[in-house]
């Protein structure tokens, strides 16, 4: 025990020197736009033990706005564990998870109820578990733990109507489901090939309507909970099935019962209809060059959405007919992309390498 709270205190350190872990550079962390997404800044600032530092240079593979306080975010990291800011990015500082700190933390999320819960699926050594806290981060436990090294947890959501309900995917084409907030699990569904489970949106209007990202594959749906899951892209718009393969992003509609949006190999896609069929959204850049890989809506008002590929961030503010951008002169990409979910001018981003 002493021997790994020497490692942390470290690491710590090393951070407050202005140094990182991992990637190097100073153009990754974390952005901030002020003004509706004209603009952005980075805002890597961390203070601890008295040190000033910097995350710039730290490659963010999660982001999560507190729902009730979109000041208060989390970002989960490629090899240097979970940070977090009160006030919007002004100031972050470095979490402490003990004896599990994460090597990487491919997804977070908040309880909408009570936000001192936080769920993020992480790579502890080799092998890929669920932490969990109950105090904000200040203290973590483990909740569910793949059976051996190699495994991986790739997403986790939890239904908007009940956030005891929990549902999280694994690389190896698992979901799996808890009904205790993580404190016990029952598996749900295998893919056909142990297709990754990448993504997951769940119907705000309809917590039982539920979609997984499958990587390189499809989409899958259930349209009961769980209890039973389809694949979709039978019935669609398009000429070929196709269209809805190697889906990288994907998002329910806050506002609307039944849309939900994705991004494909293909570009941006809709459903308005729970996913019986698509439609294709008019995008500004030729997705099958760069793919989307974060979307989000602004929750107050659903014709404002944003993306963002490769190197630059897009935003409409009309539901996907014009679009804006703004382009990033960095080494990183824009991997994550949020709104402040109680003020949607304020547009949050996380860099890293791809």
């Amino acid at each position: 025990m002493k021997t790994k709270r020497i490692i942390i205190f470290l690491a710590g350190v090393l951070f407050l020197a202005g140094c990182t872990l991992t990637g190097g550079g100073s153009d990754g962390g974390f952005y901030r736009s002020d003004d509706g997404g004209k603009t952005f800044l980075p805002k890597n600032n961390i203070s601890q033990n008295g040190k000033a530092g910097t995350i710039g240079g730290v490659d963010v593979l999660s982001l999560a706005p507190n729902p009730q306080s979109g000041g208060e975010i989390y970002i989960g990291t490629k090899t240097s564990g979970i940070f977090k800011t009160t006030d919007a990015g002004d100031n972050w500082r470095l979490l402490s998870v003990a004896t599990l700190t994460p090597n990487k933390v491919y997804a977070m999320a908040i309880d909408p109820v009570n936000p001192n819960n936080v769920y993020a699926a992480t790579l502890v050594g080799k092998r890929g578990k669920i932490i969990k806290s109950e105090n904000a981060g200040e203290n973590w436990k483990e909740v569910y733990t793949e059976p051996s090294d190699g495994s991986i947890v790739l997403s986790i959501a939890l239904d908007p109507a009940n956030s005891q309900n929990i549902y999280a995917g694994t690389d190896q084409g698992q979901i799996i489901f808890s009904e205790s907030g993580g404190e016990s699990w029952r598996s749900l569904y295998w893919t056909s090939e142990k297709d990754a489970v990448y993504k997951i949106a769940i119907d705000k209007s309809n917590s039982q309507l539920l979609y997984f990202a499958i990587f390189k594959k499809g989409i899958i749906r259930s349209k009961d909970g769980g209890k039973n899951f389809e694949e979709l892209g039978q019935n669609n718009s398009f000429e070929k099935d196709s269209d809805l393969q190697n889906p990288t992003a994907i998002i329910a509609d806050p506002n609307r019962p039944g849309w939900v949006y994705a991004g494909t190999g293909k570009g941006l896609i809709r459903s308005k209809d729970g996913g019986d069929s698509w439609e294709a959204v008019s995008i500004l850049n030729k997705a099958e060059e760069q793919s989307i890989w974060s979307i989000d809506i602004n929750t107050q008002n659903s014709d404002e959405i944003i993306y963002s590929v490769s190197k630059a961030f897009y935003k409409s503010n009309d539901g996907g007919v014009n679009w804006m951008t703004v382009q990033f002169d960095s080494s990183r990409s824009p991997n994550m992309v949020s709104y402040n979910p109680q003020k949607p001018e304020m547009i949050y981003i996380g860099m890293s390498k791809k």
